[in-house]
């Protein structure tokens, strides 16, 4: 107990133990939320959520060669694969330069970039308004890592800050550019179907925050049967905490409410699933009607999601005591990561995203 909890604040340096490439679809909730509900491993479950999702980066935005060229790359290498693609930053700046494009600027946020092999960078290319994608190799000179990641929360995701300075990238490595003419792929990029990154990053967020707060809630739960004291001055007095009405109840409302957010997150999943097995082999045919229900759908799930985490995190303290907040037990960290990340994305605008298709009938 005491270790696990020591490295939530330690900073002690990550190691990749997930190094596998995949494509979608991807079963999230049972790779995420299944690893991040056990102690220790809610950086790592975040490492592994974020190198599922750029690794399925290709499927996409890229060609159909560049999406086998890719996974033949990570599948081989047995690669990690890390984003520095943060939307609240400055977009990364590219000039073309021949056959190459180049990418410079920097991000404050770049997770799990330190202990990658492979990087996603996204950014502008010069006298455009036109995004580019493209995965580079980590162990570079023109990728410099701040070590600068010292937050309350999520301490081994090595998410601190990067500068990218002349890093020189193939044109046929531009995700779903046509390379001959320097120009991107309309039936590719102008798609619905290149939409489908937010979505699906938001539902692995979402999964974060569900399979930290059944972690917590387990934690606390075996805190409660060997430790916990029954409060003596109730009029009601039980002979141990277990039996205190007060306590079952609470524990009872937690695991109702992570239950209804686990079916919710299964069916969001199984709606996203649906529309990358539908449209990966004819990406022009998905409508913006179609993706943009799916969109609320997860947009559902991350409001859910960020309301119990925060919900349950806090309040397991309620039903483990006063003895609970000791550092040594170290159950603070579960409402560490859980805060630190759901403040990455406020949640208050998925609420009126949301808002807005019940009143309006808009969609994401």
């Amino acid at each position: 107990m005491a270790a696990a909890s020591s490295r939530g604040v330690s900073g002690i340096r990550p190691f990749a133990r997930w190094r596998r490439g995949t494509g979608m679809p991807i079963p999230i909730r049972f790779i995420v939320n299944d690893t991040v509900n056990q102690p220790g491993s809610r950086s790592i479950g975040m490492l592994l959520g974020y190198h599922l999702l750029w690794s399925t980066t290709a499927n996409v935005v890229g060609t159909p060669k560049q999406i086998e060229q890719t996974h033949e790359l990570i599948i081989t290498n047995n690669y990690f694969v890390g984003g520095a693609v943060n939307p609240r930053d400055s977009d990364l700046k590219i000039t073309s330069d021949g056959d190459s494009i180049i990418f410079n600027g920097a991000k404050f946020f770049n997770t799990g970039g330190v202990v990658s092999d492979l990087t996603v960078l996204e950014g502008v290319l010069e006298g455009t308004d036109s995004h580019i994608f493209a995965l580079v190799e980590t162990r570079q000179p023109g990728i410099q890592f701040a070590h600068n990641w010292h937050n309350i929360g999520l301490r081994l995701t090595e998410s601190g800050g990067v500068k990218i300075e002349n890093v020189r990238v193939p044109w046929t490595d531009a995700l779903g550019w046509d390379a001959a003419q320097k120009k991107p792929r309309e039936d590719i990029l102008a798609t619905s179907f290149a939409a489908l990154l937010l979505p699906t990053i938001q539902l692995v967020f979402s999964n974060f925050y569900l399979g930290i707060a059944l972690g917590s809630l387990q934690f606390a739960s075996k805190y409660t049967t060997t430790t916990t004291r029954a409060w003596p001055y109730g009029g009601d007095n039980k002979p141990a905490a277990t039996d205190e009405f007060y306590i079952l109840e609470r524990y009872g409302e937690f695991f109702a409410h992570l239950r209804a957010a686990e079916a919710l997150a299964d069916r969001a999943g199984d709606q996203l699933t649906s529309l990358y097995t539908k449209y990966s082999s004819n990406r022009t045919a998905l409508t913006p009607q179609e993706r943009g229900e799916v969109a609320e759908w997860v947009a559902s799930v991350k409001i859910v999601t960020t309301d119990v985490g925060l919900k349950v995190t806090s309040g397991v303290f309620e039903v483990t005591g006063a003895r609970a907040t000791s550092l040594r037990v170290g159950l603070d960290r579960f409402w560490r990561d859980v805060r630190t990340h759901t403040l990455h994305d406020p949640v208050a605008y998925k609420r009126r995203e949301v808002g807005r298709i019940i009143v309006y009938g808009m969609i994401i």
